[in-house]
């Protein structure tokens, strides 16, 4: 899965200038490789714990107010935000503080747990919220950079984003619509216009649920702290069904709505963390004991700060010491400061560290998320070495294996709902990508309804959910890449300012995150699902899943299998609108990655780039109910999981800088919202722009723009006015540090003066 990790900043540079000046002439690619990968990674600070000793938590479950306080077709809860602390492996008895969401709708005693509450909607029938906030004031227990955007705003504040939902502006959370217990708010909160104005540290939502059916999650987007508040707990899921789905699981062809697997990967505090980060002792606010949460906070630079000299333990490049260097750098390094992406050490699934799950002789249906900050997964199932407690058998290893193969994954859904016909993996020959391979690749966001039919596996039996993908994705680091026997990269090793080397059935160990125990005991009887069944149901050969896609899903923006090259002005009849992904330096000679168009710009390190902050001019608008065709150019050496808010895209075509046309996953067919973009290729996408229908009236939102705070509406420009959303790189340092942009979409009917009349909220 790894390859060598080859620095070339100057080679990056010159490579964007020159696909975008000839993207200009149009579209005319004559590069050839050259993609950067050097980055910054927290080493491994987690206990050595023992695997799959702790059961695999349940998430709990949301119940509607059964008084109905806004009619029979639309479900009320109250939710909180509170700061709490759970056990997430037995060997760290103490405990873990965590912020998590919990159901206070009919029962305000209710303790939070992590990854709950789960919340269960109904197509067409929608759900309101009151979310309460009663987090503790003062300093976060883990380290901000303050001179990130919103680096000196409350660190209580949360904003509560609906990932995958079909929502009005004023209920999709996105960054600066914040809020705090004693009742500040950010400059584009808003209330939900027909409930009651919230108290401090309230807010009000509205979902409509205008979708099909598919797993969504809600999570937090607070401008300042989004890459720490979901790995510190804030992150649920929320799954949306509908006639078609329940009709499937009525008739036995479905077995239920599934298991939630909700996938982070976290790095716990160990008891010689004076040893091993000297720093993290000196501030009392941070997680002092074993078990804590541990977030990196130094910038760990490949070449001295001072003289240039090479740091062999080094993560990042320093725009100081590139070529050509980043001008007037802000020095000293921040304290703490922001790294561009964060690789823990331990798989954390739905908040138990290593956890086993027992399962009978039969299908299970699981619905997987990836709620990690940067992690990626190559999701694999291997039979556990019997002789080798915690160790899977991989293909290969001299190991007398079962008389039948692992099971496959039947995966029918992604996170836009059901696939227009199913994929099995496991059993085709692994997908490749210059040299990478994989079987269910999940980058942070994407989400997978799959099937496991462990029928005919003898009872005893145990499996392993292992993944091997390199971090960051596709290149890698090997001190990132955490399994039993891995090289020593610790001070008494090979001093590369990583982890000692792993020891069998014990952790860090980041491949294999979860086990299955296959118990025969008396089937379940609400699974009689079989996998021939469900096949057999799945399987027509033209439409995939027979009327079910085609029922539940809408057509595509253009045509299937629509042809697109690297000079393709138009696609489909649609305008091919560029957009590009890029690297630079920050002021402070840190590597930050950005979202961009094809407007040319100098950067501080006087070369020309493409990438745009958030807080910069709106340069994606559309009219509600137009659709548009955009080509995203990758121009970085990482994988980015680009999220789109509001509306799911159809991914159209993949090529190459060459123009080489590149197959699109078959688990990528219909709908996604968070999309794999590679490097070095193009991935074009199509999007409506529609708007939900909601039951009261609903103003345009007026955002503060440049940094303008507090709120002054006469300073933005007009075309400023729309219903605001955002689209941004899921990988949570990233999308802090600055890979965000907003997008506007317009209601044909407001005259630029209107929302002038209309007020602010």
């Amino acid at each position: 899965m790894r390859r060598a990790l080859k620095d070339s900043r100057l080679r990056l540079a010159v490579t964007t200038l020159a696909w975008v000046l000839t993207a200009l002439i149009p579209w005319q690619f004559t590069l050839s490789g050259g993609l950067e990968s050097a980055r910054a990674y927290g080493f491994a600070q987690s206990p050595i714990l023992t695997k799959f000793i702790d059961p695999l938590p349940d998430i709990p479950l949301a119940t509607p107010d059964p008084t109905q306080p806004y009619g029979p077709n639309c479900d009320y809860y109250t939710i909180g935000i509170q700061q709490f602390t759970q056990v997430m492996h037995s060997e760290m008895p103490l405990g873990t503080k965590l912020r998590g969401y919990v159901d206070l709708t009919t029962n305000p005693a209710n303790a939070p747990k992590f990854g709950g509450p789960l919340i269960v909607a109904q197509k067409g029938k929608a759900v309101r919220i009151k979310y309460v906030n009663t987090l503790p004031a003062g300093n976060f227990f883990l380290p901000l950079d303050s001179t990130l955007m919103g680096g000196m705003l409350p660190q209580n504040a949360v904003v509560v984003h609906l990932h995958g939902g079909f929502s009005p502006w004023i209920s999709d959370g996105t960054p600066h619509q914040w809020f705090t217990p004693d009742g500040q708010r950010g400059p584009s909160f808003a209330r939900v216009p027909d409930m009651p104005p919230p108290g401090p540290g309230e807010a009000t939502y509205y979902y409509t649920n205008d979708q099909s059916a598919r797993l969504l999650w809600y999570h937090d987007h607070f401008v300042a702290m989004t890459r720490v508040n979901p790995y510190v707990g804030l992150a649920a899921p929320y799954l949306i069904t509908d006639n078609e789905e329940q009709a499937m699981i009525t008739n036995g062809i479905l077995p239920g709505y599934g298991i939630p697997l909700i996938v982070q990967d976290k790095t716990f505090v160990a008891a010689d963390i004076a040893t091993q980060d000297p720093s993290w002792t000196l501030n009392p606010d941070w997680g002092q004991t074993v078990g804590s949460l541990w977030y990196p906070h130094v910038y760990e630079t490949n070449q001295d700060p001072a003289t240039g000299a090479p740091v062999p333990s080094g993560r990042v490049d320093y725009g100081k010491w590139v070529y050509p260097p980043v001008a007037n750098v802000i020095e000293p390094l921040p304290t703490p400061s922001c790294v561009p992406e964060f690789f823990a050490d331990t798989p954390v699934i739905n908040g138990a560290a290593y956890p086993y799950r027992e399962v009978k002789p039969q299908v299970y249906r699981f619905r997987i998320l990836n709620g990690s900050n940067a992690r990626n997964y190559n999701l694999q199932l291997y039979y556990e070495d019997p002789s080798n407690n915690g160790e899977p058998v991989l293909p290969g290893t001299p190991v007398t294996p079962l008389a039948v193969a692992p099971p496959t994954f039947l995966q029918i859904a992604n996170e836009s709902g059901f696939l227009p016909a199913y994929t099995e993996l496991n059993t085709n020959p692994p997908k490749q990508w210059d040299g990478v391979q994989w079987n269910l690749w999940l980058a942070p966001a994407e989400r997978a309804d799959i099937l496991i039919d462990f029928s005919g596996i003898p009872d005893g039996t145990r499996l392993i959910l292992y993944s091997d993908m390199a971090a960051p994705a596709p290149m890698g680091d090997p001190r990132n890449d955490y399994f039993t026997g891995d090289p020593d990269f610790s001070p008494t090793g090979l001093n590369m300012g990583g982890a000692p080397t792993t020891l069998v059935g014990k952790g860090p160990n980041t491949r294999t995150l979860m086990e299955f125990r296959v118990n025969s005991a008396a089937a379940d009887p609400a699974f009689t699902t079989t996998m021939a069944a469900i096949k057999a149901y799945l399987a027509d050969p033209v439409t995939g899943l027979p009327g079910v896609y085609a029922r539940s899903q809408p057509g595509p923006v253009v045509p299937v299998g629509t042809p697109v090259n690297n000079r393709s002005v138009t696609v489909g009849g649609f305008a091919n609108m560029i957009k590009t992904l890029n690297e630079e330096f920050d002021d402070y000679g840190r590597l930050l990655q950005r979202l961009g168009t094809n407007q040319l710009h100098y950067n501080n390190q006087g070369v020309f780039m493409t990438g745009f902050g958030y807080d910069q001019q709106i340069t994606e608008k559309a009219f509600a109910g137009s659709s548009q065709v955009w080509t995203v150019v990758n121009n970085t050496g990482d994988v980015h999981p680009i999220h789109f808010h509001l509306f799911s895209v159809q991914v159209v075509a993949r090529t190459d800088w060459a123009g080489n046309s590149i197959p699109i996953d078959p688990n990528e067919m219909g709908w996604k919202e968070t999309v794999k973009m590679f490097p070095g290729q193009n991935t074009t996408v199509a999007m409506r722009f529609n708007l939900p229908k909601v039951p009261f009236h609903l103003k345009p939102s007026i955002r503060p723009r440049n940094g303008s705070l507090p709120f002054d509406r006469f300073k933005n420009p007009l075309v400023d006015f729309g219903h605001e959303y955002v689209w941004h790189c899921h990988i949570l340092e990233h999308e802090e540090h600055d890979m965000m942009r907003p997008m506007s979409v317009y209601r044909p009917v407001y005259f630029w003066w209107l929302p002038l009349l209309m007020g602010d909220k």
